[in-house]
Parts: structure tokens; sequence; C-alpha cells
């Protein structure tokens, strides 16, 4: 080798010594069901993080005077605590600087510990609000909670559908139970007659509770949980000639749903979202054209992800640095430019501060927003 070409060699070396020098990597891990009956959600809140990460890695976003390159470690946790717990583990030990997961409240609420020992920030579109209450520095909410949200229900039943008995029906969840007794706490107080069943979907009589359902003349069913009982308990009822008002939580409230409904959710089915739709603001709609080029429709929650790990990554500018046990304390320091949610912000327990709770409702099988119905 020539002296010419083993100068080039040298200063080809060091250019690329320094441009490492230069760059940090950061990665987050993103943990939902990403199979079974609820992947649909799963996957929309691991696409809505893989469109901030490649607007973060476009942008040459800046932590401490380097560039940082955010890669994406997604798991599996098929909705299940234990396979959650597992899951987790697999993160904190690839080191990941920040965790958005879990979806269903019983899988976040057994896995947030681990993150806590690992000192590992963890923010969850779970609603249950034993979530944030356990104690954890490293637990936070981007949703509103359980509280809110049957509240949101509550009112809506009360005041708009025209209650004359209102039968509640939970899976027997932590998250499904949680909303129900929130829902009825609001229906109790305002003297409206409730019924309420519990049911185990691998051993479900649907269509005898749906006649069980139709002779106590409710005219409004509040179901709380998730599709794998909802959609069959629908069915029934519709099948048994039930026209009754059909009312869920967040886990039914979806396009899928409707879809996977068969028409039993065209009509008289009413849903909420925890969070702000992307048509609200201009950085939303901008969102919504990059998801659809790359995944086509987004579904709630993948908004809610895409803001989710800006959040993290303006925490880590904050602090200058990407180290957990730096950057922490930023999380519940200041507020945070949501920019599908708008301004972001935390109280003392992980709660966000403010949470939106939107009402949408099936109308020819198409989710519709009914944002002035409360």
């Amino acid at each position: 080798m020539n002296a010419f070409r083993r100068i080039a060699c040298i200063i080809a070396a060091l250019t690329l010594l320094g441009a490492c020098s230069r760059e940090v990597n950061v990665k987050i891990g993103v943990v939902a069901p990403m199979s079974g009956p609820l992947a649909q959600y799963g996957k929309d809140i691991a696409n809505g993080a893989v469109v901030a990460v490649d607007e973060l890695n476009k942008d040459f976003f800046m932590i401490n005077g380097k560039r940082a390159h955010f890669e994406l470690l997604i798991e599996d946790d098929k909705a299940s605590p234990d396979e959650g717990k597992i899951a987790a583990k697999r993160l904190i030990d690839a080191k990941v600087a920040a965790v958005f997961g879990h979806f269903n409240s019983g899988v976040t609420i057994a896995a947030a510990p681990l993150y806590a020992s690992a000192g590992i920030p963890q923010l969850s579109v779970s609603t249950n609000p034993k979530y944030t209450r356990m104690g954890l520095k490293t637990a936070f909410r981007i949703t509103a909670d359980d509280i809110a949200q049957g509240a949101a229900l509550g009112s809506l039943i009360q005041k708009k559908l025209r209650p004359k008995v209102v039968y509640l029906v939970d899976d027997g969840t932590l998250f499904g139970t949680g909303l129900a007794a929130e829902v009825s706490k609001t229906l109790t107080s305002a003297d409206i007659a409730t019924q309420h069943d519990s049911v185990d979907v691998k051993s479900a009589n649907f269509a005898l509770l749906a006649q069980k359902i139709i002779a106590s003349n409710a005219n409004i069913i509040f179901f709380g949980g998730d599709e794998a009982a909802g959609i069959p308990l629908l069915k029934a009822l519709r099948q048994a000639g039930s026209s009754a008002k059909y009312v869920v939580g967040d886990a039914m409230c979806d396009a899928s749903t409707v879809k996977h409904a068969e028409g039993s959710a065209d009509s008289n089915f009413y849903c909420s979202i925890a969070g702000v739709p992307p048509s609200w603001l201009s950085a939303g709609i901008a969102f919504t054209e990059l998801y659809k080029a790359k995944f086509g429709v987004p579904g709630p929650y993948a908004a809610l992800s895409y803001d989710g790990i800006h959040l993290f990554a303006q925490a880590m500018q904050r602090a200058n640095s990407s180290n957990p046990k730096v950057y922490l304390p930023e999380i519940s320091r200041e507020s945070f430019n949501g920019k599908i949610q708008g301004s972001l912000s935390f109280d003392d327990k992980g709660n966000i501060r403010d949470g939106t709770i939107v009402i949408f409702e099936s109308i020819n099988g198409k989710l519709t927003e009914q944002r002035n119905r409360l």
C-alpha cells in the first residue's frame, strides 16, 4: 500500500470513528399483544411507534450534542400477564432506555414492578387505576384512566341514551370488571336501575345470557371487556331479536371490532376512546398521512404510541442523556409537546393530566365521533 492510500485509509477510519462518537444509539421497547384476538391493537401500537422513530431518525434528533439513532424492540405479550413478564425481562436484558406498553391492564400491572426494579420508564395505555397506585416512580399513563372513562360512559348512558334498565356485563378481567364498576357508580348515583353479570369467555353460554338480558327488559347493555366475550354476546343478543343499545369501552372501539361483529355493531353501538383523535390537530392529520403511506388507516392507539415515543425523546433531550436514571425525573417535571394529544404532563402518581375521553357511535357500520354528545 503506497503512502497516499495509507493516509486516505487513516483519514477514513478517523472520520468513521468521529461520526460514531457523535451518535448515540437509543433502544426503546414496545410491547403489546401482537398475536391473538387483540393483535390489531398491538400492531397499531407498534406501527405508531415505527412512524415516530422513522421521523426522529430522519430529522437528526439530537441528545447532548449527539445525533440520536432510535431503535425499536417489539415484543408480543400475547395479552397474558405471565407472557408479559417474560417479554419485560427480555426488554430489560436488552437494556432498553424506555418501554411503551403494555395494552391490557392486567399485563401492565404484572410487568410494571420489573421495569421499576430496573429503573426503566414505562408509558402505558392501560386504564385500570391500580397501575399508577402501586407507588412506582417509573409508571406513567398516557390516557385517562377507567375512573374518567367509566364516568364518561355512565354519563352517556344517563344523559343521552334514555335508560330504563341497564344490564352490565363484564368479562372477569381486571380491565372489564374495573370499567363496569365505574360505570355502575355513575348509574347508581343517578338512581338508574341496573343488573350485573360476569362471564368467563371459555365457558359462557351467550345465547342463554342474551335471553336473560332480554327478559330483564333492559334497553341498554354495557359490556366491560374485550372482543373475545364482547362480540359473541352482541351477536347472541341480535340473533335473539334485541335491538338494545350496546355500550363498550376502548378495548372494543375500533373499526376491526365493527367488522368482526359482522353486522351486529352497525347501529346502536357506542364506544369510548381515551385520547385525542388525530383529526383534531394539523399535526395529527400529518401523522395520519404518514401512517397511511406505511400501514393503512391508523387505529386509535397508533396515535398514542406515536406521541409516547416523541415524549421519551423529548425527556432525553432535556436531560442531555438517554440513561433512564438521568432522564426519568424529567418526565414528571415538565409538560411535553404531544404532536397529536397537545400538551402532555403527569401528576405525582404518573397519571396524564386532563385526559380526553371521546365517544363514538356506529352509524351504518362506521364509527363516527360524537364530540358534542356529552
